[in-house]
């Protein structure tokens, strides 16, 4: 079984492990309010009784349901994503293990050779549905076995009365309300990928696009047309985004993509990585009878976008 690696946040650069750290554990995918509570639990417990050591997270590389679950849930973040997340949130480190090195690993071992040797912990914090450990066996009771007072389990995180998770932001996505999803992340989702050529039938309209690819595994959110936030190199600008096939222009059988005008944008982003925020669910994607009539709508999502609030520059 090989070590987990430590990097340093947000780099992600390998680095030698501290002598004594406070580790988060879990999935952490999405890094959202619920996780961000840990890491601020941690830090404290850190601030208050571990001044010396290093504040960080345990987790895997990828999910572990992605080799637990026939159909794996779409990812909320990027590997990258994961990291600059956590460093915002606070912490200092990151253990990046293989579940595939630890998913028969006894609770008891887990603690003794990865925690304790490999980690150097003296403290952890976990939510209240925390499990690890072959068959998902060990308890924060296990946890207590070796370090005593300084395991801090902490409660979930309600929204509207329901525990904020990975899971129930995915469904919000999925069906569209991508305003609720950005509460319980507390940002916007995204997407970043890089712009690729696409048919330039919006320059022809008047309303030249960028065209992304979604990331391998990342969570594609409901079909249809979105307000948008995308970072560029050259700033943020409010968009207007249509995530799917292009019924009008292409059929049913086009791959999904994303599709974005962004107002007042005037340069050449082919080949460079934009970040999509999705803000607004408009509608949904339809097939139009006629070019013209797409370009008609497109002009209505085109004012609606640009009298939303929030960042991103827009044409007066």
């Amino acid at each position: 079984m090989n070590r987990p690696e430590c990097v340093s946040l947000p780099t992600g650069s390998p680095i030698v492990p501290p002598a004594r750290t406070v580790l988060c554990l879990g999935n952490f995918d999405g890094v959202h309010i619920a996780h961000r509570e840990l890491i601020r639990t941690a830090r404290d417990l850190r601030d208050r009784s571990f001044p010396g050591a290093a504040c960080g997270v345990f987790c895997f590389r990828g999910l572990s349901s992605d080799l637990l679950s026939r159909t794996p849930p779409e990812r909320l973040t990027s590997p990258g994503e994961r990291l600059e997340l956590f460093a915002r949130a606070g912490a200092e480190i990151a253990f990046l293990a293989e579940f595939s090195e630890l998913r028969d690993v006894s609770p008891r071992d887990f603690v003794r050779d990865v925690l304790l040797r490999d980690c150097g912990c003296v403290a952890v914090v976990c939510g209240f549905n925390y499990r690890f450990g072959k068959n998902a066996a060990g308890t924060p009771d296990d946890l207590r076995q070796t370090f005593g007072e300084n395991v801090v389990v902490c409660p979930p995180v309600l929204s509207d009365g329901i525990p904020v998770s990975s899971t129930r932001i995915r469904a919000l996505l999925r069906n569209g309300d991508a305003d609720q999803a950005a509460v319980l992340l507390g940002r916007p989702y995204s997407v970043t990928s890089v712009v690729q050529h696409g048919k330039a039938l919006g320059r022809r309209l008047g309303f030249p696009t960028v065209n992304q690819r979604f990331p391998e595994k990342g969570l594609i959110p409901k079909h249809g047309v979105y307000v948008t936030e995308c970072l560029t190199g050259d700033g943020i600008y409010r968009g207007v985004s249509n995530v799917g096939v292009h019924p009008t222009v292409d059929g049913e059988q086009a791959p999904v993509n994303c599709e974005t005008y962004l107002l007042g944008y005037t340069g050449d982003l082919y080949g460079k990585p934009v970040t999509v925020r999705f803000l607004r669910y408009l509608r949904e994607e339809r097939r139009f009878a006629t070019v013209e009539e797409l370009r008609e709508q497109i002009l209505r999502d085109t004012e609606i976008a640009r009298a939303f609030p929030g960042e991103g520059k827009t044409p007066g």
